[in-house]
């Protein structure tokens, strides 16, 4: 099997060769060699290859979300057969996993684990995608309504008091502290 070909940008028409894959992925290589996969919104996932793991760090807050998807990742990495189930554990930072990769003599780990987390990416997008576009739809309903989910101000609507409840008078227990004797 070939090395792995890191290319920055495209070379202007270069075709890849018949029978390669290729892929792009928002990578970053460490000075010891580590390759940090920056692509998925919410984690971001570490390849030690010189280590034989893989971690996985929550991007900005901590949430059971973020938990879930390093669950998902890892689990799908153990059903690809690139990563030993029984080493998943928990990081030396807070909120992130970690797991040892199967040793292989046939396949380079490091291109197989590189194009396992991008089909992982890749089977992750359309849910992201579908996110993003709810949570716009949500904000344009929000800030621009259409005329059957809107009024126009009404001032006689909206006077000062209104209902039972009258401003500036108390209902809560506080309000009838002066009931309260001391023997």
């Amino acid at each position: 099997m070939a090395d792995i070909q890191l290319q920055v940008k495209p070379q202007e028409g270069s075709e890849p060769e018949e029978g390669t894959l290729t892929f792009e992925m928002d990578i970053r290589k460490t000075l010891d060699g580590s390759f940090i996969v920056r692509d998925h919104p919410d984690i971001d996932i570490v390849f030690y290859p010189t280590l034989g793991k893989i971690s996985a760090f929550a991007k900005e807050s901590l949430t059971d979300d973020v938990y879930y998807i390093q669950h998902k990742f890892f689990d799908f990495l153990t059903k690809k057969g690139v990563l030993d189930p029984s080493s998943v554990q928990g990081g030396n930072v807070f909120g992130s996993l970690e797991g040892k990769l199967i040793p292989s003599q046939e396949a380079d780990p490091a291109q197989m684990i590189l194009l396992v987390i991008a089909k992982f990416v890749e089977e992750e997008k359309p849910y992201f995608e579908y996110l993003e576009a709810y949570e716009k739809f949500q904000e344009d309903r929000l800030t621009e309504p259409d005329e059957d989910e809107s009024t126009e101000f009404d001032p006689s609507r909206h006077a000062q008091e209104k209902g039972s409840i009258r401003p500036m008078y108390i209902r809560s227990p506080y309000g009838i502290n002066f009931a309260y004797m001391e023997e």
